[in-house]
């Protein structure tokens, strides 16, 4: 094995470790320590690839979403173009037949709070989000070319919004992920809603805008 690989190796093993800790214990349970002991590790090689928390759960984010990412393109190859937005919507509210969510809600729930105090973590997650939304909005004048661009902008975001909301309330609220199918089907409606509605005069400029 090169050295190339090992490095990638232990990373790897150490970004997982930090998940099954944010999954299991919260961010209260974060530390250097706690990470090289899960992962087997020392403190100090820990250290060595992370210089410090910000650094490490900011790679966090990445991993997290790269599992992500090639779930949903191997479901994408399967489904095909028609069902795509379905599948997308599908999945990301665990209700894909053979496509299981990754079983990290809790540790991405931990990042969201740690990005409070973080402005590192704060735009990666931010690059994250709107890139999903970005892909969404696609999606949907794909599926649905009687929607305008800002109708698929909004409800873009609308959609990220409410998953995210959705699997705070399942991952760290203890809420059945039966409500899944109930958040799911209110996107449906939502999408109609905006189908056979009028537009409204006044829109925000740019649904995914961040604070100045």
């Amino acid at each position: 094995m090169n050295n190339g690989n090992q490095s990638q190796d232990r990373k790897t093993l150490i970004l997982k470790a930090a998940t099954k800790i944010l999954n299991e214990k919260g961010l209260q349970g974060l530390s250097f320590e706690s990470v090289a002991n899960e992962a087997g590790l020392s403190r100090q090689l820990i250290r060595y690839y992370f210089s410090d928390l910000d650094m490490l759960v900011s790679e966090l984010c990445d991993y997290l979403g790269n599992v992500y990412r090639e779930m949903i393109v191997a479901g994408i190859v399967e489904v095909g173009q028609v069902e795509r937005l379905r599948f997308f919507l599908d999945f990301l509210f665990d209700l894909a037949e053979e496509y299981p969510m990754p079983a990290n809600l809790e540790a991405y729930d931990a990042m969201v709070a740690y990005a409070v105090g973080s402005d590192q973590v704060k735009e990666r997650l931010c690059a994250q989000y709107k890139s999903l939304g970005q892909v969404i909005a696609q999606e949907l004048a794909i599926a649905h070319p009687e929607l305008d661009g800002p109708s698929c902008e909004e409800l873009s975001f609308l959609f990220v919004s409410m998953m995210h909301a959705h699997w705070s309330f399942v991952a760290s609220l203890g809420f059945s992920r039966q409500h899944s199918r109930v958040t799911r089907k209110a996107i449906d409606r939502l999408i109609a809603s905006y189908i056979n509605d009028t537009p409204p005069s006044l829109r925000i400029e740019s649904p995914w805008s961040q604070k100045s």
